[in-house]
């Protein structure tokens, strides 16, 4: 009776840790489901969020292309009238011969003896007791150098690169800044440019 009572037992131990073996088991499985549940979620969302923050960089790289193409806006020169054909309005006979030579002729006035011009091929330059007076570009020049920049000597080029002239005179019409002067003599009755004087204003 004693054997089948510890028999009885030792069967009754066995069913009783296989009982508890088998939801442990279970609970260890729920476990690792769910664990693998959550890092599968974050890896997910690491993937999600990288996907996303990629279409931006290509937003922006088309953005700063676009801007690359974008046009400058052109501007034109400011003319402070300080050489015209490469001459100072302070420049002496002696600066004027080293910068364009030797003139074809020097012509004294014969009213005004202190008064002599210096004759080039494309202008003259008139000085009174060594100082410049003015600089004459005759009809027929097809250009003028203006602080460096080339202009067509023409009554349209020269207002479109000047501006509107300062004032009009019965003779034509005259661009001033400072104390320089730029005049184009145009004929009254043709409306045709006759020669351009570059001047001092106490020259007047």
């Amino acid at each position: 009776m004693k054997n089948f009572i510890l028999i009885g037992c030792l069967i009754g131990g066995i069913f009783a840790y296989s009982g508890e073996l088998a939801p442990t088991t279970s609970m260890q499985l729920r476990t690792m489901d769910s664990s693998c549940l959550e890092a599968k979620a974050p890896a997910q969302a690491v993937s999600k969020i990288v996907t996303a923050s990629m279409t931006p960089i290509t937003v922006a790289h088309t953005t700063y292309t676009q801007a690359q193409t974008l046009i400058p806006e052109v501007v034109k020169p400011s003319f402070k009238l300080q050489s015209v054909n490469g001459i100072t309005l302070y420049d002496d006979p002696s600066t004027l011969v080293k910068k364009l030579g030797e003139p074809k002729r020097i012509a004294v006035d014969p009213y005004f003896k202190e008064m002599s011009t210096y004759d080039y091929p494309n202008m003259a330059i008139v000085f009174s007791d060594g100082l410049l007076y003015s600089l004459e570009i005759p009809e027929g020049a097809s250009v003028i150098v203006i602080d460096g920049t080339q202009i067509a000597a023409t009554v349209e080029a020269l207002e479109e690169a000047l501006g509107q002239p300062d004032y009009t005179t019965e003779d034509g019409i005259v661009f001033e800044r400072g104390e320089a002067l730029l005049k184009l003599f145009i004929d009254v009755d043709s409306n045709k440019l006759t020669s351009i004087h570059y001047f001092h204003s106490s020259s007047m």
